[in-house]
C-alpha cells in the first residue's frame, strides 16, 4: 500500500466527522431547549391552577399568576394564550389552566412548534 493514495484524507475526514458532531450537538441543545420551555410552562400552569383553586380567589387571579410565572421563566412572546376552565373529576371540582405556546425550532425550516400544557388543581370549598 502506498502512502500517496491516502495523502490529504485526514483533513477531509476531519471535516466530515466535524459536521456530524456539530449536527448532533445542535440536536441535543434543541431537545434541551424545548424540554426547558415545556417544564417552565407546565410548572407555571400548575402554580396558576393551584392559586385559582384557593377558596378566596377568582379564576382570573390564577391566570394572572400563570402569566407572570411563564413570562418570568421564558420569553413572554412565546405565549399564545392562557385560559382557565372549571370541571369535575369524580364529583370533585377542579380548576384547569391551559397554556398554549410556541417553541422556536432550530432547524432547516426555522419554524415555531405549537404546544399546549395543562395544570390542574382541586378547588377548595369556601
Amino acid at each position: 500500500m502506498t502512502r500517496g493514495l491516502e495523502r490529504g484524507s485526514a483533513p477531509v475526514e476531519f471535516v466530515m466527522v466535524g459536521v456530524l458532531l456539530v449536527a448532533v450537538a445542535l440536536t441535543v441543545l434543541q431537545i434541551a431547549f424545548v424540554a426547558h420551555i415545556r417544564a417552565v410552562a407546565i410548572d407555571s400552569a400548575i402554580a396558576g391552577a393551584a392559586h385559582a383553586a384557593l377558596a378566596d380567589t377568582a379564576d382570573s387571579e390564577g391566570i394572572a399568576r400563570a402569566t407572570a410565572l411563564v413570562a418570568n421563566g421564558v420569553a413572554a412572546s412565546l405565549v399564545r394564550s392562557i385560559s382557565v376552565t372549571s370541571s369535575e373529576v369524580a364529583g370533585k371540582p377542579i380548576v384547569s389552566i391551559i397554556i398554549q405556546l410556541g417553541v422556536p425550532m432550530i432547524g432547516p425550516w426555522l419554524t415555531i412548534a405549537e404546544t399546549e400544557v395543562t395544570g390542574r388543581a382541586f378547588r377548595e370549598a369556601p
